[in-house]
Parts: C-alpha cells; sequence; structure tokens
C-alpha cells in the first residue's frame, strides 16, 4: 500500500513539474507545437492549427486533473481495504499510462523546452503510475486487504 501511495505522489509531482513547464514556457510551447503543427499539417491555416494547440494543452491540463482525481479516489478505497480499490487502480493506472504517452505523442515539437522535461517527464510519470497501479496486487497487500478492521 505504501508503495502505491507513494508512487501515485510521485506521478503527481512530475505532472506538477510537466504542467509548471508548460505554464512558465506558454509562449515558447505554444510556438513550437504551432510550428511543428504547421509542417506536419501545410494545409491547416494558422487559426485551425492555433485552435489545435489550445485543444491539446487545455484538454491534457484538465484531463491531468481527472486523472489525479480519480487516483486519489481509488488511494481512499485502498486505505479503507475495498477490493475496488484495485480494481480503480489498475484502470486508473492503464488510462494515465495511455495519456502519458499520448501527451508525450501530442508535445514532441516542444520537447526540448524546459530541459527536456516535455520530452522525459511523460516517460517518468507512466513508469510511476504502472508502479502506483501494480503494486496493490503483490501478495503482502492482498494480505492486508484480507484483513478487514
Amino acid at each position: 500500500m505504501t508503495l502505491s501511495s507513494s508512487a501515485w505522489i510521485g506521478s503527481f509531482v512530475v505532472l506538477a513539474g510537466i504542467a509548471g513547464v508548460v505554464v512558465t514556457s506558454l509562449d515558447d510551447v505554444r510556438s513550437a507545437l504551432e510550428e511543428s503543427t504547421a509542417r506536419d499539417n501545410p494545409g491547416y491555416s494558422s487559426a485551425d492549427i492555433s485552435d489545435a494547440v489550445t485543444v491539446v494543452l487545455v484538454g491534457s491540463g484538465g484531463g491531468a486533473l481527472v486523472l489525479v482525481l480519480l487516483a486519489l479516489m481509488s488511494l481512499q478505497l485502498l486505505r479503507a481495504r475495498k477490493d475496488a480499490g484495485r480494481a480503480m487502480t489498475a484502470i486508473v493506472g492503464v488510462v494515465s499510462i495511455a495519456a502519458g504517452l499520448g501527451f508525450m505523442s501530442l508535445v514532441d515539437g516542444a520537447a526540448d523546452i524546459g530541459a527536456g522535461v516535455l520530452r522525459w517527464g511523460p516517460i517518468l510519470y507512466c513508469v510511476l503510475v504502472a508502479v502506483a497501479a501494480i503494486a496493490p496486487f503483490t501478495p503482502g497487500v492482498s494480505t492486508w486487504l484480507r484483513v478487514r478492521r
């Protein structure tokens, strides 16, 4: 249980770091993403490209917030020794890993901004989430869940 909690907390710290880089370098991130999108899609108008970048950034931030809240809920279920906590942790973990990899792909054009945080941050996030999602299925946690208060 402690390993899962620690890994989730670590993933939240990594998300905060990624968000910090995006917010503090927002103009650079937007510019890099707009240039990358324009290069990949030469027929798109600059307004469409700008709108797409806005959707990516706002959608990624909103999605991350929802996943953090779901992860916190799964931790509460685990702390209450509910078996549903393990299932929810696994589901949230899989969705979070998919979101992290998707985000990494979407911001690839801005990966070098902020000392490369947008390149390695999502990978570290996915690793921490994988640990957090797998830890509740270890034999020690299974025994701990069976012991009801």
